[in-house]
């Protein structure tokens, strides 16, 4: 019996091309608009963060939305914790 070899398969990157004109993304497509990732993306619309349409099995998500859901997030605020207050005094 020929011995199996342990095999390593990393995914490839797959070059998302967006078009300023379009209208609705695919979900690899709206984590390459957002930076999000594909996950992340999956997760705000089973949330109900983000709306999404059915086509098919598939899902799209209109540009418009994801333009509000990115609105909606919420702003990373200056921090005010003592350790960091400390720590910027030191240097």
């Amino acid at each position: 019996m020929p011995i199996k070899k342990n095999i390593l398969v990393v995914p490839s990157v797959v070059e998302l091309r967006l078009d300023p004109s379009q209208t609705s993304f695919t979900i690899p497509q709206v984590a390459a608009y957002t930076g999000l990732t594909q996950w992340q993306v999956r997760m705000a619309i089973w949330q109900g963060r983000l709306a999404a349409k059915r086509v098919g099995k598939s899902l799209i998500v209109l540009r418009q939305d994801v333009n509000g859901f990115l609105e909606a997030l919420p702003t990373v605020s200056l921090n005010e914790a003592d350790w960091l207050r400390n720590r910027q005094a030191v240097r």
